[in-house]
């Protein structure tokens, strides 16, 4: 398995975590849009619910949902469904597009 996919029990412990609704998200991965945007469209594919956020997010402006913004981006997956984003996304990589 890729080390950019692995999380041990220290950074396990550190990852951000935050009420997203009434599920308890975690910080999946910031990334440049674009390969944060085909991670999002492969887990959800899988069911696997993902919340983008860009810089702006938290001023109110609807920029995530307009996909303007280039830059890192973060995704986050609910907490309970972590481990087996890490394994599709790993086990993906590889995959074209």
């Amino acid at each position: 398995m890729n080390d950019r996919f692995k999380m041990g029990e220290e950074e396990e412990a550190s990852t951000p975590r935050r009420l997203i609704g009434e599920i308890a998200y975690v910080l999946f991965l910031s990334a440049p849009r674009v390969v944060a945007e085909g991670i999002k469209t492969r887990l959800q594919e899988r069911r696997i619910p993902v919340h983008l956020e860009t810089p702006f997010t938290h001023l109110g402006l609807p920029e995530a949902y307009l996909g303007t913004y280039t830059g890192d981006v973060s995704l986050w997956v609910p907490e309970t469904l972590y481990e087996e984003a890490i394994l599709i996304a790993a086990r993906d990589q590889g995959e074209p597009s």
